[in-house]
């Protein structure tokens, strides 16, 4: 009976794990049916038109995760703004393709990007193609990158929301004083507002400033690009904006924002039109992940290339992945392209509110050591700003969109005094044993006294010093004018421009152009670092579990900004060169 026992629970133990052998082999085989079916390119046909659907928040480059397959632009997954513009620049080449058809609903895409697949845009009407664009729904973002076609449409049902642009901020010292949390502040600069939500319950009238100046020039980019394109004078749109007095599609249309509400069916119907096919007649309409899957990967290609490298998402120490920067691994990045001698110049794309001052400074340091063998290019997103300034302000040459948020080069550190949490909240004393009278520095049971207070300070200073420094060595500024620049004040790239923060205008692929200009070579592929994370380790753990971020970032909504600004503060250590990069633009 024993032996019975033994060999009956020896079998079912084996099919038990043979089932989830099976189990894994059954979904290992779909995701890669899936990705296959994802990533398979068409045979584009005459007279195509390509739907291109961005109805999610664009990242710098298509992730390379199972995820992306489920989610995002119906099956076409989520396209990085790679791969945004190099579809849109291969179809205005492409003598098959004859029109864009635009469907946007951008969520939390900053301006830059959102500028510039717009550009692109124009360029594919300039040479004689159209764009339709559609959306159940247009707010300040949407409609920026909708007005760029020739006709505009609207859900019969749909929604406009066009009254202005505000910066929201959100304020956790009123919280944190309930708790019995202190946020002690040691900063330099007096527009560095990154410490205003923790320690204050509004904001400086310095900061307020700085925020009014620079969302006022992305409004005026907005509102400047609106008018050329519908040909409505930017004073009238100012005054319906301001009044809202467009609150419903049927009084956009009227206003001339609009075309039409209507229908999908009905735009499908005016696109054969606009090709001149008859009713009965297939229109060959391409989604846009599909089309972008024929595009040659550049990375394959021998002889000289330029790199461009990566810099996404706040800067902290140690390994980094598609979210953030790390020092460790955004500096061999630098150094692999660096000593490759098929490598003739580096674009540094940079899409930053920055972050620890120690990892910045090891990223400069690399950018410095590049300098000197061969070109460096800055490229500058919706972000470019403290930490993400610094890392930049050592290359060769700076380029940025007009509306990228730039600058802010100041230095904060923030300490918490738990005292009241520990002490009266919970019930909890302390009490240390020290070889000397300073030996307990950095207790968060107790405030900070004097002395620790000048230590640290003085460590702020010197940082600030050093990050000054850098701005006038890679600037070429003398230290009256940078200091006028700095004390941690936020600039859009409009302003940074006429104070030589920046170099000139334009985006990643004219930085691309630069850098090959500079580099003096005519041919080139381009290849990009770091690598991207791998699927399997985002699925399954790793840095980032993507299934409970895409999830928490769904159900929480605009909450969730809020929620990785929280996050990230707990996370951070040592002093900061960051911007108040949780503000939110709409």
């Amino acid at each position: 009976m024993k032996q019975f026992l033994k060999y009956t629970l020896a079998t079912v133990f084996g099919v038990f794990i043979t089932f989830i052998f099976l189990g894994l082999l059954l979904f290992f085989t779909i995701i890669g049916l899936a990705s296959s079916a994802g990533n398979k390119g068409v045979s584009v046909k005459n007279n195509s038109v390509i739907e291109l659907n961005i109805n999610y928040e664009i990242p710098e480059r298509t992730p390379q995760n199972i995820m992306a397959i489920f989610a995002g632009n119906d099956e076409d997954g989520i396209l990085g703004l790679n791969d945004i513009l190099a579809l849109i620049n291969n179809a205005t080449a492409d003598p098959k393709i004859k029109g864009i058809y635009l469907k946007t609903n951008l969520n939390n895409t900053g301006y830059a990007t959102t500028l510039e697949i717009r550009n692109a845009l124009e360029n594919f009407k300039k040479a004689g193609k159209f764009i339709y664009a559609y959306a159940p729904y247009y707010d300040e973002k949407n409609y920026y990158l909708a007005s760029v076609a020739d006709s505009i449409f609207i859900e019969n049902s749909g929604s406009v929301l066009l009254n202005g642009l505000s910066a929201n901020l959100m304020f956790y010292k009123g919280a944190l004083d309930k708790l019995g949390v202190e946020m002690q502040v040691i900063k330099v600069g007096a527009y560095k507002g990154a410490v205003e939500t923790f320690s204050r319950t509004d904001l400086s009238a310095e900061n307020k400033e700085q925020i009014g100046v620079y969302i006022n020039n992305i409004y005026s980019t907005f509102i400047n690009a609106v008018s050329v394109s519908r040909k409505i004078d930017t004073s009238s749109l100012k005054k319906a904006f301001n009044e809202f007095s467009i609150q419903t599609p049927a009084q956009a249309v009227a206003f001339g924002l609009i075309d039409k509400c209507t229908y999908n069916d009905f735009i499908l119907n005016s696109l054969k039109r606009k090709l001149g096919l008859k009713d009965k007649e297939e229109l060959n309409l391409i989604k846009a992940g599909s089309y972008a899957a024929n595009s040659d990967n550049d990375e394959e290609k021998g002889g000289d290339k330029i790199a461009v490298i990566y810099a996404v998402g706040e800067i902290m120490e140690g390994e980094g992945d598609d979210e953030t920067i790390g020092s460790v691994t955004l500096s061999k990045s630098i150094a692999k392209a660096r000593e490759d001698k098929s490598v003739k110049a580096i674009v540094l794309r940079v899409n930053s509110p920055g972050g620890s001052s120690l990892a910045s400074d090891v990223i400069m340091r690399e950018i410095v050591l590049c300098k000197g063998v061969k070109p460096v290019i800055v490229s500058m997103n919706d972000v470019a700003a403290s930490g993400g300034y610094y890392i930049s302000a050592m290359a060769d040459s700076i380029i940025a969109m007009p509306n990228t948020i730039t600058g802010s080069i100041g230095v904060f550190g923030l300490f918490p005094n738990m005292q009241s949490l520990l002490n009266d909240k919970m019930g909890l004393t302390f009490e240390s044993v020290k070889t000397g009278q300073y030996s307990d520095f950095g207790r968060v049971d107790k405030p900070l006294s004097e002395t620790d207070r000048l230590y640290l300070q003085n460590m702020v200073n010197r940082i600030y010093n050093d990050f000054t420094g850098v701005v006038e060595k890679g600037r070429g500024l003398d230290s009256i004018t940078v200091e006028g620049l700095a004390q941690g004040r936020v600039w859009t790239a409009s302003d940074a421009l006429s104070r030589r923060l920046i170099d000139s205008y334009g985006g990643i692929n004219d930085a691309i152009k630069i850098a090959a200009f500079k580099a003096k070579i005519k041919k080139y592929s381009v290849c990009s670092y770091p690598k991207q994370d791998d699927p399997f380790k985002k699925l399954f753990g790793g840095k980032t579990n993507a299934m409970i971020e895409s999830k928490m970032s769904s159900d929480l909504g605009v909450f969730y900004n809020y929620y990785k600004t929280l996050q990230t503060s707990i996370k951070s250590q040592g002093f900061q060169m960051r911007m108040p990069f949780n503000l939110n633009i709409q």
